[in-house]
């Protein structure tokens, strides 16, 4: 797993995709920033499963489209961790409704990097990123998903964590490390993450 240092982090802003992307993307070399989203996504292996469920929720033109789009990208070893039969019964077409909510749950309108994060986590009440008012609080940055769902974002020493942000939910804990951050594309950003989020259904 490669975690990102906070120098790595904080100058990896003006990074094209294909410079952003370690040895664990597979691929990588055919990552561009001038390519969308789906497009970056369909090109390396570690997002075919992700990619499946975006195309099965109809959602690749939208993720296609002008955006832009912060997508926190779960990688095919992430979805191969979730319960047995879960990702098959989530494509079935009677349940297309759900497989959309769990793939808008990890898409946030607007563009936040590991950057902004950083700064973000400085301040104590909402701030501004990109012109998206985010609300801090408890150290966490919380910010909208596409189904209006709270992500949680934290920065703990050296490593950023995402959640699907709940009351409840312990200081100490996440759901998911983003294990390679800042993968640009020309609708938005790409955070690659190690496990499927879950928010409240």
């Amino acid at each position: 797993m490669h975690t990102f240092t906070k120098s790595t982090l904080i100058g990896a802003t003006m990074l094209t995709a294909a410079s952003a992307a370690s040895a664990d993307i597979v691929n990588e070399y055919l990552l561009s920033d001038e390519l969308t989203i789906t497009e970056n996504a369909s090109k390396v292996q570690n997002f075919s499963t992700l990619i499946a469920a975006v195309k099965a929720a109809g959602l690749d033109d939208d993720l296609m489209g002008e955006g832009p789009y912060t997508v926190f990208a779960p990688t095919d070893a992430a979805f191969a961790a979730l319960p047995e039969g879960a990702l098959d019964n989530l494509m079935k077409p009677e349940n297309i409704s759900q497989l959309e909510a769990l793939v808008k749950a990890h898409v946030v309108p607007g563009i936040v990097t590991s950057e902004d994060i950083d700064l973000a986590a400085l301040g104590n009440d909402n701030v501004e990123i990109n012109e998206m008012d985010v609300e801090v609080t408890e150290g966490k940055i919380l910010m909208d998903s596409l189904i209006e769902t709270n992500i949680a974002v934290e920065k703990l020493g050296d490593s950023f964590y995402v959640s699907a942000y709940r009351e409840a939910l312990a200081a100490d804990e996440h759901e998911a490390s983003i294990i390679e951050a800042n993968i640009m594309n020309s609708n938005g950003v790409i955070h690659v993450i190690d496990t499927v989020l879950t928010p409240d259904s």
